[in-house]
C-alpha cells in the first residue's frame, strides 16, 4: 500500500465492519511506517462523509480518534467542519440518544485537532454547543419515556452539563469581543441550553448566570422578541440573580417586564417570574425607580391593578399565577386593591379545573395574609361591601356545565396542536404543589365551586376562624348575620340585582357554616356570654327569616341545601356551648333552641318539600339534622329527643351504636351489603353478636338450601336472642349424634369470623357465642372440612382463653361427651383441651368438680379392665395432674381433694407397670418418657402423706396423762371435736390412699428407674424429679455416689451442648437456668472452686475474638457466669463467687471486640446481665472491689460515642437500657456502698444524658431523626429519670456535692449541642425531669454557683427549671 487510492479503497471496503475499518485508520495515522503525507485528510474526510451511513456508532474509537493530535495544515478547515458536522448528526439520533455516546460531543469541543476550526468562526462553536445540549435533552426525555432514570443517572447529567456550561463561560471570558458572541449565542444556543436546564431535575441557574454575567446579556425587549416566553422567563431570572445588589439595573428589569406592551399576555407571565425571582433570592422593592419618584413596590403594587383589570377575561390562569406569586412574596403589594381584585377574580368564570386549581390557592393564600396581618373583620366588611356593589351593576355569568366541558376540551385540542411544547415548560416553570384537599361529594354550597369553593377556600376560611380571638370573631358572626339578613326581607334588595340574589344568599350561608364550624367562642364563653347569646338569638331569627323566605317560594334546591346546611351548623355550635359549658359558671338562662326557631308545622312543609322535590343529597341533609337532634337527647339525657327512629339507625355513628335497640341493630346489619367492610360494627359488643348470628343464620341458609340433612346449624333457631341453657339443651340432645354431613365451602365465613374481635367480648355474649359456633364446628367436622373445622376450634379456643373463664364444664359436664367431640389426636384439639384445664379447671369455673369427677370415673372405667390407659387418655391423666398439682395457695388446698383420685389412678397404673422385679430396668424406658411429667408430683404425695402420718404418731406419743381430773374433764370436752374430726380426716384419707404404695424398696426402685431413664437437663419434668428426689434422699435411700453420678451426667451434657455451640439460645435458656441451679446447688465448695478456677484460666487464656468459634467460646463464658451469678449459694460459694467474678469480669472487658464489631454489642451485654445478676443475687457479698470493677466495666461502655464509633441504633438502645437497670439494681440492693462513689456514679449520669442529648449531633438537619428514633429515645429518657430518681431517694445525701456540677453538665448539654434531641418535646420532658430531680438534691447554696458557672442560656434554663420546681415539683406537706 503506498498510494492514497489504496488507503481510500481500504477505507471504503463494505465487507468489513465499519468499527473495524475507523480501528485501521486509527493505526494508519499513527503508524510511522506509512509515510503517505495525506493520510490524514484521507481519514478525516472518510469519517465525514461515512459516518452518516454507520448503524452501529463506534465509540470507542471515536474517542481515540478525536484524543489524536494533528499539526496544522495536516487536515483543511473545510473537512474538519464537515467532520464535525457528521458527529454531531449522528449523535442526536435516537438510537444513539446515550451517556457513552453523548460524551463525544465536549471531546469534540476540546479536541485539538478541531480548535482551529471552531476557533476561527463563532457561528460553528454556537452551533455545536447548542447541538450538544439538544443531544443531552433527548437523551434525557427518551429516558424518562422509558422509565429508565434512576438517582445516579440524574447526577451524572447534572456532572455532565456544569462542565460544559463552565467551559463555554470560560471561551467567553477569554474572547476579546463578547458583543460579537452575544449574536450566536442569543441565536444557536441559548434556547437548547434553557430546556435542557428545565428538563433535567437538578437545574443549574448559578451556571447559566455566571454564562449569562460573562456574555453581557442584558434583558430587553429587542432580545424578548426573538425567544420563546419559556426561555424569557428563565432568563429574567437569570438576569434577576446577576443584579440583585445593582437597584439601577433592577429598575430598568422592572419596567422592561411591567411596561411592555409588545409582550401583550406574556407580560404577566415575565412578571409572575418576576416577583418569583425576587422572593427566591430575598431582593427587596425599596428602591428608588429610573426617571421617577416613586420605589419599585409602588409601582409593582400600580401595576398590578392595571394588569387584572385588562387580562381577567382573556387571560386568568396568567392572572392568578401572577396574584398567587406577589402573594407569596408580599401580600402588602395587593394591599391597596385587593378587595377590587378578589371579586374581579371571583365573579369571572373559570374555563377548566386548572384554572379552579389557581383561583383556590389564590383564596388560600389571601385568607393567610390576612390571618398574618390580623384583618380578618376587615377582610369580611369590605369583601362583602365591594361584592354586594359588584352584584348590583352586573349580572354574574355563571356557565352551565356542558358548555364548560366543551370549552375545557376545545382548549385542550387548540393547546395540543399549537403549543404543546411551550406549555409543557410553562408548566415546569411555574409547578406547584396540588391541594391536599379534594372536592368532596357531600359538598352542600357545589354551585359555589367557581366563587367559592368549600374544600379550599371553605378549609381556609374556618382554620382563619379558629386562630380568631374573642372579639374579632364576635365582629365577624355580627357582620355576616347582618348582610345575610339585609339579603333575606321579603321585598327584593335594591342593592343585588334579583338574578344575583340566589348566589349572594348562598354566598353568606356558607360563609356562616364555615364560620360557625371554625369559631372558638365556646372556649371563652364564661368572658362573653352576654355577646354570645345575643348572637345565638339573632343567628335563630335569621334562620327563621331564611326558612320562612323558602317556604313562601317555589322549592329551589340550591337554596335549600343551603337552609339545611346552616341549621345543622347552629345546632351543633349550641350543642357544644351547653356540653362544655364551664363548671362553676351560672347556668345559661337562654333555654336550648337547636330547631326551635320554626315551628312544628313549618319544619312539616319542609320536610314534605325535600321529600317530594328535593334530590338525594338534600335528604340525607335532612336525615343529619334529625339525627343531630337525637344525638342531642342523648348527649343531654333529654328522653323526649333522643328516640332513634329506623330510619335513621343506619346514619348512627360507630361510636354510638350501642344506644340503639337489638332489633335496630339487626336492621342496620341486614341492609349492609356482603361486600361492605366491617370495621365500623365492631365497636359495640352486642353488634357484634348480632353479626356473627346473621352471619351463621346466612350460612345455615346456604346450607339449608343445599339439603344439608343432619345439620345441627340448620336446626337451630338464629332469628331470635339465643339463651344459654336452651343451647345447652339443644346441644346435649342432639350434639353425640354421628352423621356424614354435605355442608357448603365455609371459608370466607371463618375468614370473617377471624377478623371480627370475639374475644374481647363480655363473658355473657360469648358464651352464647362459643355454643353457637360450636354447632358449626360440629357441623364441620362431620362434613370433613378438616381444615375450616380446625380454624373454627382455634377461636374456640381463643374465647375460651381471653376474659374471665367461660363455664365449659357446665356444657358438657363429663369428659366422654366431650372426647367424640373433639378428639386429642390433632394438635388443635390437643391445645383445646390444654386451654379447658388452663382456663376453666384451673380456675374454677362453674361445673369444673363435676367435670374432674367424671374424668376420675372415666379413667378408672379406662383402667378397670387392664390396669392400662391409652395413649391419648395418659396424656389427659397426666394434663389433669399437671394442671392440679401447679395451683397454689388457697386455690391449690381447694384443687387438692379433686388430685387426690387421679394421683391414686396415676399409682395404680404406675405399680402395675413395674409390678415384676425381673425385667431389666431398661425395659421401661418407653414407659418412662410418657409418664414421667405426673412422676415428680405423684412422689411428693407419697412421701408427704407418710411424712404427715408419722408427725401425726409421734405428736400422739408425746402426750401423758395429767393429773387432775378436772383438767382431763376439760380438755376432753375440749378435744372431743377436734379428734372427731380427725378421725373422719383419717377415714376419708385412708380411703383415698388405700391403694397408694407404701415408701418401701419398690418404691425407690422405681423412683431410681424413673430418674435413671430421665437423665436430660433439657426437661423440665426430669429436673423436677430430680428436685423432689434430693429433698427427700435420705427417705429414697440415694447415697452420695448416685447423686455424684445423677449431677455428673447433667453437667457432661451440659459441657458437650456447650462444645456444639447451640446451648444458649433463647429455647435452651429456659430449661438450663433450673439444671445449673440444681447442680451448683449440690456441688461441693472444692468442686465449685475448681469450677470457677477453671472458667477464671479459660478467659485467661482466651485473644481478642475474631473467629466465630473464638467469638462462640467467650460467648459461653458469659452466660454461664450469668447463670452462676443466679445461683442460691452458700456463704462460702458466694464468697468464691464474688471473688473470682471480679477476676473473670476484668479479663472479659480487656478481651471485649471494637464498638464497631457486629459481635460487640451481644457479648457486652451478656456481661452486663452477668454483673446485674451478681448485683441482684443477696446471697453473693458483694465486696467494695467487685462493686469498681461492676461500675469501670459500665463506664468502659462509652454509650456516649457509640454511634459515632459504628454502633446501630438497636445496639444503642439495648446496651443503655442494659447499663439502666445495672444502675438501679446497684442502687437498690447495694446503697451503703454505692454512698461512698458518687464520683463514679456521677460520670455513669454524665455518659447517659449525653448518649440522649447528643444523639446524633452532628446530623445536617434537626429533624433528621426518624420516628422508631424518637420513640426509642424517649423511652431511654424515662429510664434514665427513674435512675435518677432512684438516686434522689437512695443516695441524695452522698450526691449532694456532685448533684450541681451534674446539672450544670446537663443543662449546658441541651443549650451548648448544635441539635440536641431535647427540641422535641417527647425527649425534653424526661431530661427536664431529670434537672428537677438534681435541683431537689443540690442545697440552697448551689443556686448562685450554677448561675456563675452558666452562660446566659444556661441561666436564663435554670431560673426557669427553678421556678417550676418551686411551684410544682417541691414538697411542701408533712410526712
Amino acid at each position: 500500500m503506498d498510494t492514497g487510492e489504496a488507503l481510500r479503497s481500504w477505507l471504503t471496503e463494505t465487507s468489513k465492519p465499519f468499527a473495524a475499518r475507523v480501528e485501521f485508520a486509527l493505526k494508519v495515522w499513527q503508524s510511522v511506517e506509512f509515510p503517505y503525507p495525506n493520510k490524514y485528510e484521507v481519514i478525516a474526510d472518510w469519517l465525514s462523509t461515512s459516518l452518516g451511513g454507520c448503524e452501529d456508532l463506534p465509540t470507542q474509537q471515536l474517542k481515540d480518534f478525536l484524543s489524536l493530535r494533528a499539526q496544522p495544515g495536516w487536515v483543511t478547515q473545510t473537512t474538519k467542519t464537515q467532520l464535525i458536522h457528521a458527529l454531531y448528526e449522528i449523535v442526536s439520533r435516537e438510537e444513539n440518544a446515550n451517556e457513552s455516546a453523548l460524551e463525544l460531543l465536549p471531546m469534540v469541543l476540546g479536541s485539538e485537532m478541531l480548535q482551529d476550526a471552531l476557533r476561527s468562526s463563532n457561528e460553528l462553536l454556537f452551533e455545536c454547543y447548542g447541538s450538544l445540549f439538544r443531544c443531552h435533552q433527548k437523551c434525557v426525555e427518551l429516558r424518562r419515556d422509558t422509565k429508565d432514570g434512576t438517582e445516579s443517572q440524574d447526577h451524572w447529567d447534572a456532572e455532565f452539563v456544569v462542565p460544559v456550561i463552565q467551559q463555554l463561560t470560560e471561551i467567553v471570558r477569554r474572547s476579546l469581543e463578547p458583543e460579537k458572541l452575544l449574536e450566536e449565542y442569543n441565536s444557536k444556543t441559548v434556547r437548547p441550553l434553557v430546556e435542557l436546564l428545565l428538563t433535567l431535575k437538578t437545574p443549574c441557574l448559578d451556571e447559566l448566570a455566571a454564562l449569562e454575567k460573562q456574555i453581557n446579556a442584558e434583558f430587553s425587549i429587542a432580545r424578548t422578541n426573538d425567544l420563546p416566553l419559556h426561555v424569557n422567563l428563565i432568563l429574567l431570572e437569570a438576569s434577576v440573580l446577576n443584579n440583585r445588589f445593582q437597584t439601577g439595573k433592577l429598575s430598568a428589569i422592572l419596567s422592561c417586564v411591567f411596561e411592555t406592551e409588545s409582550l401583550a399576555q406574556s407580560s404577566l407571565q415575565l412578571a409572575a417570574q418576576f416577583v418569583m425571582s425576587l422572593r427566591k433570592y430575598d431582593v427587596s422593592l425599596q428602591f428608588r425607580m429610573k426617571n421617577r419618584s416613586i420605589t419599585g413596590f409602588a409601582f409593582i403594587s400600580n401595576q398590578l391593578l392595571h394588569l387584572v383589570r385588562q387580562y381577567k377575561k382573556s387571560s386568568l390562569k396568567e392572572v392568578l399565577i401572577l396574584l398567587c406569586s406577589v402573594l407569596r412574596y408580599n401580600p402588602l403589594l395587593l394591599e391597596q386593591s385587593v378587595y377590587q381584585i378578589t371579586v374581579w377574580v371571583l365573579t369571572t368564570p373559570k374555563e377548566n379545573g386548572q384554572v379552579e386549581e389557581l383561583y383556590s390557592e389564590y383564596l388560600v393564600l389571601l385568607l393567610d395574609m390576612f390571618r398574618r396581618l390580623s384583618r380578618a373583620e376587615r377582610f369580611i366588611m369590605n369583601l362583602l361591601k365591594a361584592l354586594r356593589e359588584w352584584l348590583g351593576k352586573y349580572t354574574l355569568d355563571v356557565p352551565h356545565n356542558d358548555a364548560k366541558k366543551r370549552r375545557t376540551q376545545d382548549s385542550q385540542v387548540i393547546e395540543d396542536e399549537r403549543h404543546r411544547m411551550e406549555e409543557r415548560f410553562l408548566g415546569i416553570i411555574f409547578s406547584r404543589t396540588p391541594l391536599a384537599t379534594a372536592p368532596s361529594a357531600n359538598d352542600a354550597f357545589k354551585q359555589l365551586c367557581q366563587t367559592w369553593p368549600s374544600h379550599s377556600a371553605g378549609v381556609a376560611f374556618t382554620r382563619l376562624m379558629s386562630h380568631l380571638m374573642s372579639k374579632p370573631s364576635l365582629v365577624i358572626w355580627k357582620t355576616l348575620l347582618h348582610s345575610f339578613a339585609e339579603l333575606l326581607v321579603e321585598d327584593q334588595p335594591k342593592e343585588v340585582l334579583p338574578e344575583n340574589l340566589d348566589f349572594a344568599r348562598e354566598l353568606h350561608a356558607a360563609l356562616l357554616c364555615q364560620y360557625l364550624s371554625g369559631t372558638r367562642l365556646a372556649e371563652q364563653v364564661q368572658l362573653y356570654q352576654l355577646q354570645v347569646e345575643q348572637q345565638l338569638q339573632h343567628t335563630s331569627q335569621v334562620l327563621e327569616q331564611f326558612g320562612r323566605l323558602l317556604l313562601s317560594q317555589e322549592h329551589n334546591r340550591r337554596l335549600m341545601n343551603a337552609f339545611l346546611e346552616c341549621a345543622e351548623r347552629a345546632s351543633g355550635l349550641e350543642l357544644l356551648l351547653a356540653y362544655y359549658w364551664p363548671d362553676g359558671f351560672p347556668a345559661s338562662q337562654r333555654p336550648l333552641r337547636l330547631r326551635g326557631f320554626l315551628p312544628t308545622a313549618e319544619w312539616t312543609l319542609i320536610q314534605q318539600r325535600v321529600y317530594n322535590f328535593g334530590k338525594s343529597c338534600c335528604r340525607q341533609r335532612l336525615q343529619r339534622l334529625e339525627l343531630q337532634l337525637v344525638e342531642s337527647g342523648w348527649l343531654l339525657n333529654d328522653q323526649r329527643k333522643a328516640n332513634c327512629s329506623d330510619a335513621l339507625a343506619e346514619l348512627v355513628a360507630p361510636q354510638q351504636l350501642f344506644r340503639l335497640s337489638r332489633p335496630q341493630k339487626q336492621l342496620r346489619l341486614h341492609q349492609r351489603k356482603h361486600n361492605q367492610i366491617l370495621e365500623s360494627h365492631i365497636n359495640d359488643s352486642e353488634t357484634i353478636e348480632v353479626l356473627t348470628l346473621q352471619l351463621l343464620k346466612e350460612y345455615g341458609a346456604v346450607a339449608k338450601e343445599a339439603k344439608a340433612k343432619g345439620s345441627l346449624l340448620v336446626k337451630l333457631k338464629l332469628e331470635e336472642q339465643v339463651e344459654e341453657n336452651s343451647l345447652t339443651h339443644f346441644l346435649r340432645e342432639n350434639a353425640s349424634v354421628q352423621n356424614n354431613l354435605h355442608m357448603p365451602p365455609a371459608q370466607v365465613l371463618v375468614e370473617t369470623l377471624q377478623g371480627l374481635p370475639l374475644a374481647q367480648l363480655p363473658r355473657n355474649i360469648r358464651s352464647s357465642l362459643w355454643l353457637v359456633i360450636f354447632v358449626l364446628y360440629r357441623d364441620l367436622s362431620l362434613s370433613h372440612q378438616e381444615e375450616n373445622a380446625n380454624q373454627v376450634l382455634e377461636l374456640l379456643i381463643d374465647l375460651m382463653h381471653f376474659g374471665h373463664p367461660l363455664p365449659i364444664c357446665s356444657y358438657f359436664p363429663r369428659l366422654s361427651e366431650l372426647l367424640p367431640l373433639i378428639p386429642t389426636s390433632s394438635t388443635v384439639g390437643w391445645s383445646f383441651y390444654e386451654t379447658l384445664f388452663a382456663r376453666c379447671i384451673r380456675r374454677q369455673g362453674a361445673g369444673s368438680a363435676a367435670f374432674l369427677a367424671s374424668c376420675t370415673d372415666f379413667f378408672k372405667d379406662q383402667m378397670a379392665a387392664s390396669n392400662k390407659l391409652p395413649a391419648e387418655e395418659r396424656r389427659l391423666l397426666l394434663l389433669a395432674i399437671e394442671t392440679l398439682s401447679s395451683a397454689t395457695e388457697a386455690q391449690g388446698r381447694r384443687l387438692q381433694c379433686q388430685l387426690h383420685p387421679l394421683i391414686e389412678i396415676y399409682g395404680e397404673m404406675v405399680t402395675h407397670k413395674f409390678r415384676s422385679k425381673k425385667k431389666e430396668a431398661s425395659a421401661y424406658k418407653e414407659f418412662v418418657d410418657c409418664t414421667l411429667p405426673g412422676y415428680a408430683t405423684y412422689v411428693s404425695n407419697c412421701i408427704n402423706r407418710v411424712v404427715r402420718q408419722e408427725r401425726e404418731r409421734d405428736q400422739q406419743e408425746k402426750k401423758e396423762p395429767e393429773n387432775s381430773e378436772k383438767t382431763k374433764a376439760e380438755k376432753r370436752k375440749k378435744k372431743r371435736d377436734a379428734d372427731t374430726a380427725k378421725v373422719q380426716e383419717k377415714e376419708e384419707e385412708n380411703g383415698k390412699w388405700k391403694t397408694l404404695q407404701p415408701i418401701d424398696e419398690n418404691f425407690r426402685r422405681i423412683c431410681k428407674i424413673y430418674i435413671g431413664h430421665s437423665l436430660n437437663y433439657r426437661d423440665a419434668n426430669a429436673i423436677r424429679l430430680l428436685n423432689v428426689a434430693l429433698t427427700h434422699r435420705q427417705r429414697l435411700h440415694l447415697d452420695p455416689d448416685e447423686i455424684e453420678f445423677v449431677l455428673s451426667s447433667y453437667w457432661q451434657q451440659l459441657n458437650a451442648d456447650i462444645e456444639m455451640g447451640d446451648i444458649f439460645s433463647t429455647s435452651a435458656l429456659a430449661g438450663l437456668e433450673p439444671a445449673i441451679k440444681l447442680i451448683i446447688g449440690y456441688k461441693t465448695n472444692e468442686d465449685f472452686l475448681l469450677l470457677l478456677r477453671r472458667l477464671s484460666a479459660q478467659v485467661e487464656q482466651m485473644a481478642r475474638p475474631a473467629s466465630q468459634s473464638q467469638h462462640a467460646a467467650l460467648q459461653n463464658v458469659l452466660s454461664l457466669l450469668a447463670l452462676f451469678a443466679k445461683c442460691s449459694l452458700s456463704s462460702v460459694k458466694g464468697a468464691m463467687l464474688n471473688e473470682h467474678f471480679e477476676l473473670i469480669s476484668v479479663s472479659v472487658s480487656l478481651r471485649l471486640p471494637e464498638p464497631k464489631d457486629l459481635a460487640y454489642c451481644g457479648h457486652a451485654l451478656r456481661l452486663l446481665e452477668a454483673q446485674r445478676n451478681l448485683a441482684g443475687n443477696r446471697t453473693v457479698p458483694l465486696t467494695g472491689e467487685t462493686l469498681d470493677c461492676l461500675l469501670g466495666s459500665m463506664l468502659d461502655v462509652d454509650i456516649k460515642h457509640l454511634i459515632r464509633h459504628g454502633g446501630s441504633w438497636q445496639h444503642f438502645v439495648d446496651l443503655y437500657g442494659a447499663l439502666t437497670d445495672n444502675l438501679i439494681v446497684l442502687l437498690k440492693q447495694h446503697s451503703n456502698l454505692m454512698s461512698d462513689r458518687a464520683a463514679q456514679l456521677s460520670a455513669l449520669c454524665r455518659d447517659l444524658i449525653q448518649a440522649i442529648v447528643g444523639y446524633r449531633a452532628e446530623r445536617k438537619q434537626t429533624q433528621d431523626i426518624s420516628e422508631t428514633e424518637l420513640d426509642g429515645l424517649a423511652d431511654l429518657g424515662l429510664k434514665l429519670a427513674t435512675v435518677m430518681a432512684t438516686v434522689g431517694t437512695t443516695q441524695a445525701l452522698a450526691v449532694k456535692r456532685v448533684a450541681p456540677f451534674l446539672l450544670i453538665f446537663t443543662i449546658r448539654q441541651m443549650v451548648g449541642t448544635e441539635r440536641p434531641t431535647t427540641l422535641f418535646e417527647k425527649i425534653k420532658v424526661h431530661i427536664v425531669r431529670v434537672c428537677h430531680e438534681l435541683i431537689g438534691m443540690c442545697d440552697h447554696r448551689a443556686g448562685h454557683f450554677i448561675l456563675r458557672s452558666s452562660n446566659e442560656a444556661g441561666a436564663r434554663m435554670y431560673e426557669g427549671l427553678l421556678k417550676d420546681h418551686e411551684k410544682y415539683h417541691k414538697f411542701r406537706g408533712k410526712v
